[in-house]
């Protein structure tokens, strides 16, 4: 065996089960035979039948004698009969003298004390006539211990019935518990999965049913994600085939008024050329947006993961940020972190967050408010919080696609990021898992 003994709770509870079960069973054994004994002893003490069964006996043998014509010396027959009565032992006397004894035969066995008569009382000794002699015969009896031997049987058969019964009791719990779970995996397998598998003991089946319950809110959760991507997918794909119809609708219409010469004048010619541009330019920034989102959608699981010093990382990341909007007029307050720590994370990954995130800013914010920049380490995790105030003439509505693409980069870094806008404020809140 490979595994230690007694390596799994399992096997400690059926062992358990088992001394349990033998110790119950030796205690019933032991007191069926002290209430046998004590009930046999009584019995035989206060009524005439061993004497009455000694009495037969010896009635038996004369007819046996009788009836096959015996001798003095047929000590075949007579040990025949001997054996046959095994709890009676045979002494046959003649003219004071033992002549026949049991296992005469056997030079060990001794049976000096039968060989005078005269240590026998005067009715111990009984007459019998042999075809060939008239003899005495004395005969020793056992009988009680036929009822010993019966009362020990009893005693063997109830103690074993007990510990049987003990150690079924202890397994059917085990085998119920087992068909309990065999019934709840065929629901599952029937394909209700809200269906909680039991969890009973603290023991091997216990582990194997928690595992299984494991399983099947995991591919319960699994099936809620890829429902809920498959929603969002639809939704975004909607939201885009609008959000591209609209620039793409308005570029045909110029490019149509610039092909069929529909304009009155060079200056309506270049503004036609100008909105043709900023309509395909739209076009081409939302495509890649979608691309982008795709691209984080189908390569979440195989992110390559580096180390970095926290504190230089984020400084850098906000600073390459900050150094792009300054020229548009935008001011910030940041606050930074004094404790050091380190990231481990999608350097690429995590730039194309930062990037969404302040291009969001760049289309959507109020310049003339400051922007609140935090970053700050609580219960050995990274907290970045982005605020700023909403310029509503600028706001219009988007598919949101930059944000989703954020969240599912976050998500593959086991962490989290929450939006939420309140009246003007848009805040977002980025948690990372840090080493300390």
């Amino acid at each position: 065996m490979n595994r230690k003994f007694l390596s799994t709770k399992l096997e400690v509870k059926l062992i358990a089960s088992l001394i349990f079960s033998f110790i119950i069973s030796v205690f019933i054994f032991l007191l069926t035979q002290t209430l046998g004994d004590k009930l046999l002893n009584n019995y035989f003490d206060k009524t005439s039948f061993l004497a009455n069964q000694k009495i037969q006996a010896i009635s038996e043998f004369k007819t046996y004698v009788l009836d096959n014509n015996l001798s003095i010396n047929d000590y075949d027959k007579l040990k025949s009969w001997n054996r046959k009565n095994k709890y009676v032992n045979l002494f046959i006397y003649k003219d004071n003298n033992l002549v026949y004894y049991p296992d005469k035969n056997n030079e060990l066995t001794s049976y000096e004390q039968y060989k005078e008569k005269p240590i026998f009382p005067s009715n111990a000794l009984v007459d019998i006539s042999f075809t060939d002699a008239n003899a005495k015969i004395y005969m020793e009896c056992f009988f009680e211990y036929k009822y010993y031997y019966i009362s020990i049987f009893f005693g063997v058969a109830i103690s074993l019935f007990c510990f049987i019964i003990l150690i079924l009791f202890f397994i059917n719990k085990k085998i119920t518990y087992i068909g309990l779970l065999e019934n709840e995996i065929k629901i599952l397998e029937g394909g209700d999965l809200t269906y909680p598998i039991t969890i009973g003991s603290n023991d091997e089946l216990s582990s194997l049913a928690q595992s299984i319950n494991d399983m099947r809110k995991s591919f319960i959760e699994r099936l809620e994600n890829e429902d809920e991507a498959k929603l969002a997918n639809s939704e975004l794909i909607t939201a885009l085939s609008h959000d591209l119809r609209t620039p793409l609708t308005a570029l045909v219409g110029y490019l149509d008024i610039i092909e069929y010469k529909k304009y009155k004048t060079d200056e309506a010619f270049n503004q036609y050329i100008h909105n043709s541009r900023e309509k395909a330019y739209q076009i081409k920034y939302l495509s890649d947006k979608l691309f982008e989102y795709f691209t984080v959608f189908n390569t979440r699981d195989s992110l390559e993961f580096e180390v970095f010093n926290g504190n230089e990382l984020l400084e850098q990341l906000i600073q390459e940020q900050i150094f792009m909007l300054d020229n548009k007029g935008f001011q910030f307050d940041i606050t930074s972190s004094d404790t050091p720590f380190s990231l481990e994370i999608n350097l690429i990954s995590m730039r194309r967050v930062f990037d969404n995130i302040f291009s969001n800013i760049s289309k959507h914010a109020d310049s003339s408010k400051v922007i609140k920049v935090n970053y700050y380490v609580k219960n050995k995790e990274l907290f970045i919080t982005v605020e700023n105030k909403i310029n509503n003439i600028k706001s219009a509505d988007s598919t949101g696609i930059g944000l989703k693409t954020c969240k599912k980069i976050i998500e593959s870094h086991k962490g989290n990021i929450c939006i939420s806008k309140t009246g003007d404020t848009f805040l977002v809140i980025i948690t990372l898992n840090i080493h300390i």
